[in-house]
């Protein structure tokens, strides 16, 4: 039980303070599980030390792709490479079929080595408590010379938001808009950069 109001990052930085295991896996509430084998493809990569965070394939409840990556600079700020794709497609390159490098993954499903998450200082839970935390995170990460993956071999469904909210929502709206501001400030010439 976390009381009080809903804060993303504060929830997550105290379980990582709590676990006693190498590897944190977060996540979502709204995260259904397809297949056998997906945590151990996720923590197969994250126990690497060249490793941050390992991101999964993530389907919206249609089957379209939701998350096979994080994109800097998409919508602003950061968004989900190849959003909506067909379950099925390949993607350019073949890319939705192959383990790779990511800019940043989404924090509904997320393994990082509680040791490499602490040394970063975790989720910022002051200035961004419900979005971008995981970008930033990721990015965090990155500067400390670690490399975020995300694989197509570890596949779940989410049902983005069904618990939270939408961040468009008017009683959201304003909070996103502040930590969209952070995230510019904090890393706009990375986001220039990729």
């Amino acid at each position: 039980p976390c009381p009080g109001p809903f804060n993303y990052s504060a929830i997550n930085n105290r379980a990582a303070q709590e676990a006693k295991g190498e590897i944190l896996l977060l996540l979502n509430n709204d995260v259904e599980v397809l297949h056998r084998g997906w945590l151990r493809e996720m923590v197969s990569h994250a126990v690497r030390p060249e490793i941050g965070a390992v991101g999964a394939r993530l389907l919206f409840p249609s089957r379209r792709l939701q998350h096979s990556g994080t994109v800097l600079g998409l919508a602003g700020i950061a968004g989900h490479d190849m959003l909506q794709a067909s379950r099925k497609s390949p993607g350019p390159h073949d890319l939705l079929r192959m383990v790779r490098r990511v800019s940043a993954v989404t924090a509904a499903c997320l393994a990082v080595r509680r040791e490499a998450f602490l040394a970063v200082g975790g989720f910022d839970e002051t200035g961004l408590r419900v979005a971008y935390n995981d970008v930033d995170l990721c990015l965090k990460l990155r500067a400390s010379g670690l490399h975020n993956l995300v694989t197509p071999h570890a596949e779940l469904l989410h049902k983005e938001s069904a618990t939270r909210g939408d961040d468009m929502s008017p009683a959201h709206r304003e909070r996103w808009l502040t930590e969209r501001q952070i995230m510019r400030e904090r890393w706009g010439e990375a986001q220039a950069r990729h």
